[in-house]
């Protein structure tokens, strides 16, 4: 028998996303606890660097899965 919690076996899980960012060219400094490329220009201020995602690109929870 399975000693899970009831939400534990009902939740439907979802893989993890396996695409990590492109940081060549670009070095993690510790001191300042960012990514910065040789002009020191941090990685989040690059504009080539890919967009955060769309609510649609989120990993749905719970309420997001009524009627499913």
């Amino acid at each position: 028998m399975d000693q899970r919690h009831l939400l534990l076996k009902k939740a439907f899980v979802y893989d993890k996303p396996v695409k990590k960012p492109e940081l060549k060219g670009y070095t993690f400094i510790n001191s300042l606890g960012y990514w910065v490329d040789k002009e020191k220009i941090p990685y989040v201020l690059d504009n080539r660097r890919p967009k955060p995602q769309t609510k649609k690109a989120d990993v749905e929870t719970g309420e997001d899965q009524k009627g499913e």
